[in-house]
């Protein structure tokens, strides 16, 4: 006949109780280090018998052992959390309702989760510039750890890159978006100067990251997935004036670089207090870059 657990090895229970002790006394811990504290301190168990043992007593998760911890496991004494575990709690707390906020949505909890990251990049990008910011501060700002970005992103380069490019396919949808309501290639023109105006000059984090300034470099990778970006900006102006009906010793290109300058420059002088509107002012440069001279075809 087989023997109880108790009266077979009376350490066993020992080994357990120990187990769910120091789960409890560092409860940021995983199943390998405090295997490995236990172990250190002369008792033979393994990572996945602390696991077993966790499971058992539902706590798991990190986030069940700081919760066991702080309100006291089998209606036994509470603890107070430390300044550190309550920082862990609260980031265990915000990842839980990501994933509720995921569930019956299309989106996983990684993608949610990516573009908070995203959207506190850019607000952070904006306000400081690419050299002056940090993974650590967007780290902050999400309430992740820093390393913990490297799971999303590679590097800053990655992630100033991928901010860069969301912005610059919300102002491209939009652009598609807008030539699609308009028959008469002028019209078309003159509304995407329209929205790619009210884009660049709004306050927004991503307008801000995705402006022209000639003055920045980036390093040489980071910079080639920005023009690549711009690229596919510009060529829709470029599909737009070939477009045109123009006269034939009309430059395209030309007047396709001079619209951009004009578009971008807009934001130096442009005052939101002022009698035009960002839309306003798209349509009127299409009249001045193009309505005089040869430009429009007889």
């Amino acid at each position: 006949m087989a023997k109880s657990p108790s009266s077979a090895d009376p350490s066993r229970l020992d080994i357990e109780a120990r187990v769910l002790e120091y789960g409890l006394e560092q409860p940021t811990l995983g199943q390998f280090s405090v295997a490995q504290a236990l172990q250190a301190q002369g008792l033979k168990v393994s990572a996945s018998t602390v696991r077993n043992i966790w499971k058992r007593h539902g706590l798991e998760t990190s986030y069940l052992r700081l919760l066991a911890k702080s309100k006291g496991m089998n209606g036994g004494d509470k603890t107070e959390l430390n300044p550190d575990e309550q920082s862990h709690l609260k980031r265990e707390r915000r990842n839980r309702k990501l994933a509720a906020k995921a569930k019956g949505q299309d989106e996983a909890v990684s993608a949610l989760r990516r573009e908070e990251v995203l959207l506190a990049a850019a607000r952070i990008f904006a306000d400081k510039g690419y050299a002056e910011t940090s993974l650590r501060e967007v780290a902050a700002a999400t309430g992740m750890q820093p390393a913990s970005l490297y799971y999303h992103f590679a590097s800053k380069e990655d992630l100033f890159a991928t901010v860069h490019h969301l912005g610059i396919s919300r102002v491209n949808q939009a652009l598609d978006a807008t030539a699609l309501q308009h028959d008469d290639p002028w019209r078309r023109l003159e509304e995407a100067c329209a929205t790619a105006l009210k884009f660049q000059l709004n306050p927004s984090d991503l307008a801000v990251v995705v402006r022209v300034d000639p003055g920045i470099r980036y390093p040489a990778r980071l910079q080639r997935r920005i023009d690549a970006d711009r690229a596919s900006y510009e060529d829709r102006f470029r599909r737009l004036i070939d477009e045109l009906p123009l006269h034939r010793k009309a430059d395209r290109t030309l007047l396709r670089l001079t619209l951009l300058g004009a578009l971008n420059w807009t934001r130096v002088w442009y005052r939101p207090s002022g009698p035009l509107s960002a839309e306003d002012i798209g349509r009127q440069l299409i009249r001045i870059v193009f309505g005089y001279g040869f430009q429009r075809a007889p």
